[in-house]
């Protein structure tokens, strides 16, 4: 265990003065009292471990928060209750005749000295005072920025931990426990969430949490009209509750029911993505916890790195999106659905099975993009499109390759199996044709298989077009549109 770095100075001012009392008090902002740190003394009525609140330790206060040395050589005269002016003293004391009392470091602290033997301290005594006080200020702020050096080595070592992680091509999900556990161990918390809100949901859910997390959270959605992170979302506030209190009916996170502490220190924070995303970062311990603003910044930066991250991630599934599907059909484009065929021919090479390449038609498309307007062409093709999705078996793969024109990839089929199903949905009104008054609406269908008919897909694309052609040139079946 550390031995403390004050008590050394309090005993030599002490044993040097003969006082009664030698005490070094140290000034807590967050908390706004004064803790006793260092002392020697000859009374039974202070406790071992001291804690004023600034404006009720009596003389202290004064000496604290203006900054002035106070010396009362006549304690008697001066004071009418030795319990106000010197509450570290527990039970009361009496005969004490003169008292010295000196801030150190500016206010950071304040050391106390008083005698029963001398009316005060005579001027060789008060400089023996200050002259500790001021090697008491100077440990105070080694041990500040010892405290503050380590403290920065934490923060920096969990930000490298995280920075090696971020761009490795890690699932976010994993990215997400990681940054919460780093996180909650710089706050000394138990329990880390991080909870997602979708644009327009009335719902969110965890996108992360630390390992300790109850499972049956994590699947779950949750309401924002209930519980703490739901009035984050609903407020887009900081949320900081020193110490939760269990018989509060709104003090908990999720639901009612959850098994989480609902008796320590909570923190909150808000954010929001610029794709209209909103997030909750959130920390929960079992106990009042206290940390410092070093922590707390560094854990607030490291949620707009976090963010960014998430953004980017976003933003490149919205590109690859938008790369990938047709904006009016949500089909694959045809660079898409290109890119997928080879990738199942490959597949299918080391597999050794066959697949089928399939093309649908709707004709007389040009007379009908003459005679209706845009929007229902628009709509007509999205009608088609979801008609096709319908009616094609699961697994199967539709792409848009032009305005009338689809692309059908059938794993492990035949030509044959696949010329049926194309065949079916033409001939027996499976694909919804509600075309425009006057001009019906014909599918035309042709198919290719590897490795029946093809074995590169340079050679798949020109066969399968030569034969829709040549279904063009057969008279179609009559069809009601």
């Amino acid at each position: 265990m550390q031995s403390n770095p004050y008590q050394p100075l309090i005993s030599l001012l002490s044993n040097i003065l003969e006082a009664y009392t030698t005490a070094f008090f140290i000034f807590d902002p967050r908390n706004r009292q004064l803790n006793l740190v260092g002392i020697q003394s000859l009374s039974k009525f202070i406790a071992p471990s001291v804690a004023l609140p600034l404006e009720q330790s009596g003389i202290l206060s004064q000496v604290q928060k203006v900054g002035q040395t106070i010396h009362l050589d006549k304690v008697h005269e001066a004071t009418s209750s030795i319990n106000l002016t010197l509450p570290f003293y527990r039970e009361g004391e009496s005969h004490i005749k003169g008292l010295f009392a000196v801030p150190v470091a500016g206010g950071a602290g304040v050391l106390y000295v008083d005698t029963k033997y001398g009316w005060g301290f005579n001027d060789k005594q008060q400089k023996w005072i200050r002259e500790v006080a001021d090697l008491l200020g100077g440990i105070l702020k080694e041990q500040e920025g010892a405290v503050q050096q380590s403290n920065f080595a934490r923060i920096f070592e969990a930000w490298n931990r995280l920075d090696e992680v971020a761009f490795k091509g890690h699932a976010l999900e994993s990215y997400c426990e990681l940054f919460l556990t780093e996180c909650s161990q710089l706050l000394d918390m138990e329990h880390g969430f991080m909870a997602l809100r979708e644009p327009g949901k009335k719902t969110f859910r965890l996108l992360g949490c630390t390992a300790n997390t109850p499972r049956g959270i994590v699947s779950q959605s949750f309401q924002i009209k209930q519980g703490l992170i739901g009035w984050l979302f609903q407020n887009q506030k900081n949320l900081l509750i020193i110490r939760l209190n269990p018989d509060t009916p709104d003090h908990f996170l999720f639901s009612p029911g959850e098994n989480l502490p609902h008796h320590g220190t909570l923190w909150g924070i808000p954010a929001q993505t610029s794709l209209g995303y909103e997030l909750a970062l959130v920390f929960l311990s079992r106990r009042m916890i206290e940390w410092n603003t070093d922590s707390e910044k560094a854990v607030i930066h490291a949620f707009h790195f976090f963010q960014l991250l998430l953004e980017q991630i976003y933003y490149k599934e919205e590109n690859e999106a938008l790369n990938s599907y047709d904006i009016c059909t949500g089909l694959f484009n045809a660079p898409a659905f290109e890119s997928r065929v080879e990738g199942l021919l490959n597949a299918s090479m080391q597999s050794s099975v066959s697949f089928t390449l399939g093309f649908i038609q709707f004709e007389p498309w040009q007379i009908l993009s003459t005679k209706a307007l845009p929007k229902r062409i628009r709509q007509l093709q999205r009608e088609i499109a979801a008609s096709l999705c319908d009616a094609l078996p699961p697994g199967v793969l539709v792409g848009q390759l032009a305005e009338n024109r689809f692309g059908v990839l059938f794993p492990e089929t035949t030509v044959q199996e696949a010329q049926s199903q194309l065949a079916e949905l033409a001939n027996y009104g499976k694909i919804a044709l509600k075309g425009i008054k006057g001009i019906k609406l014909q599918p035309y269908t042709a198919s290719v298989g590897y490795p029946q008919d093809a074995a590169k897909v340079e050679d798949l694309w020109p066969l399968a077009s030569q034969r829709l052609f040549a279904a063009f040139r057969l008279k179609p079946e009559r069809s009601d549109s």
